[in-house]
């Protein structure tokens, strides 16, 4: 159906708008076209102070019917009080035109830490393949603006889990990553009149954070002795500075030379920085970068035992410039990988068959809970770590077999009437020790408290629930008074 044609003098006024036919020149020829333009409403100008006094569209000049239309339109809206200056309404078309891919993408890429720094560009490698991997293929080609919770919830209830919860902890981390993208997009401004590419954040629910699928294997000093003596001899020091120390993966592979400073009263080590692996050119490198956090950069007193280890690898390993690699690839004489470490380290555990199936990031579980069990405060343990909170430290502190032990021992030598003192006082001795007994329930998991109280004879397992029953209770009674 054609379109209709409205006739238009060479000038056309209705109320504030107007039609004119005017002659442009294009390329040496003149052509014909129709310009439309209304006043802008005077109350425009209180939101918008930079507006033009009349606001111009031009058309074709078989397009005349367009122009009527568009102009009558506009005319309307501005009396109706419901006008938007076109320039914005063009800008909130765009805004809705905007997909998943380009906002997201563009996020990765340019996105802040809260206190301002870029990420680093290990992290921007793991959120392009979360991105490739598990986000584009579902959200990519929609709109921000048409992604609703329910499509934000049936993504996560069809994310790959295995049996076993393999894949929960991906899951959760992607999530995380979708919920920071759409919290940017909905606080984050637009323009200048503070408009928000979405109103609400699709991403409406808190997800728990997975279960271990299993405690972290703690191994003892001797077994530390057999792995070390286990592991390739350019490489073995490394167990000793993860596993005593409590270095990360990372931390470790970037030392330096200069990072040892042994010639002194309290022989130190300083963490400065951090082995990355990224991706240039379609391959993994590795380079050094800064620690995982501010906190990260920290120093380490080294035990005594420690010394001759170290002396012997920085002698026999590493080159005499301050800044040379502690760790090198025999191969290469560059840094070395993480997945070769792994490698060397899971042909090492081989020797310990208790702990086949510890992870090499174990090595600093192991450090910690052993730094624990050796009487070091939390502050000792957040520094070691080099953790800002203590929630975070406390991840890091297990049950080890030595501990274990330690702790059935102890109780069973409170209650034991052969290593017990006789004593003429009213108390008993039994009713004496049973603060120190439960104060060593204390430091065993939940998780093993009942193994351990099955141990304990019926008779003081009563006597022992009735006292943590009664001093509950009188807690409970203090705190209600108050």
């Amino acid at each position: 159906m054609a379109t209709p044609r409205v006739k238009v003098t060479r000038r056309q006024r209705r109320s504030s708008g107007r039609m004119i036919q005017k002659i442009g020149k294009r390329g040496g020829r003149t052509y014909k076209y129709i310009e439309c333009s209304y006043l802008t409403p005077l109350w425009a100008f209180e939101k918008w102070p930079n507006l033009p006094k009349r606001q111009y569209k031009t058309f074709r000049l078989e397009q005349e019917y367009d122009a009527s239309v568009w102009l009558d339109n506009a005319i309307q809206s501005v009396e109706n009080n419901t006008w938007t200056p076109p320039q914005i309404a063009k800008s909130r078309e765009r805004i809705h035109a905007i997909s998943f891919s380009e906002y997201a993408t563009e996020y990765v890429e340019n996105h802040h830490k809260r206190n301002g720094e870029p990420l680093q560009e290990t992290t921007k490698n793991k959120y392009r393949e979360y991105l490739r991997l598990y986000l584009i293929p579902t959200f990519g080609d929609r709109a921000m603006t048409a992604i609703t919770s329910d499509d934000v919830q049936h993504w996560y209830s069809s994310f790959p889990v295995r049996k076993g919860g393999h894949g929960a902890s991906a899951r959760k981390h992607v999530y995380e990553l979708l919920s920071g993208i759409f919290a940017q997009a909905r606080t984050k401004p637009i323009n200048s009149n503070g408009d928000t590419l979405i109103k609400i954040n699709p991403c409406s629910f808190t997800i728990p954070r997975p279960q271990r699928k299993k405690e972290p294997l703690i191994a003892e000093p001797e077994e530390l002795d057999t792995i070390y003596n286990s592991m390739p001899q350019w490489l073995r020091l490394s167990v000793y500075l993860c596993g005593v120390m409590g270095l990360r993966e990372g931390e470790c592979l970037g030392l330096q030379r200069k990072d040892f400073d042994l010639d002194t009263d309290t022989p130190m080590l300083h963490i400065e920085r951090s082995a990355k692996e990224v991706l240039q050119d379609n391959h993994r490198v590795v380079i050094l970068g800064t620690t995982k956090t501010e906190t990260s950069v920290r120093d380490l007193d080294i035990p005594e035992f420690l010394l001759d280890h170290i002396y012997k690898h920085l002698d026999a390993y590493v080159e005499g410039a301050p800044d040379s690699p502690v760790f090198t690839a025999p191969r290469t004489g560059g840094l070395v990988k993480q997945q070769t470490v792994r490698n060397a380290w899971y042909r090492a555990i081989q020797s310990v068959p208790r702990l086949i199936g510890m992870r090499f990031y174990d090595l600093r579980h192991t450090a910690l809970s052993k730094a624990v069990e050796a009487g070091a405060s939390l502050g000792t343990v957040k520094n070691m770590a080099g953790h800002a909170i203590d929630t975070t430290a406390f991840n890091y502190q297990h049950e080890s077999q030595s501990n274990k032990q330690r702790t059935l021992t102890n109780i069973n030598a409170a209650f034991l009437p052969t290593q017990r003192d006789v004593t003429t006082s009213d108390e008993s001795p039994l009713e004496a020790s049973l603060s120190d007994v439960l104060a060593a329930l204390g430091t065993v998991p939940d998780a093993k408290k009942r193994e351990v109280m099955a141990a304990l004879p019926s008779d003081v397992l009563a006597k022992v629930i009735s006292h943590a029953v009664r001093t509950s209770d009188q807690t409970d009674t203090q705190e209600s008074e108050q």
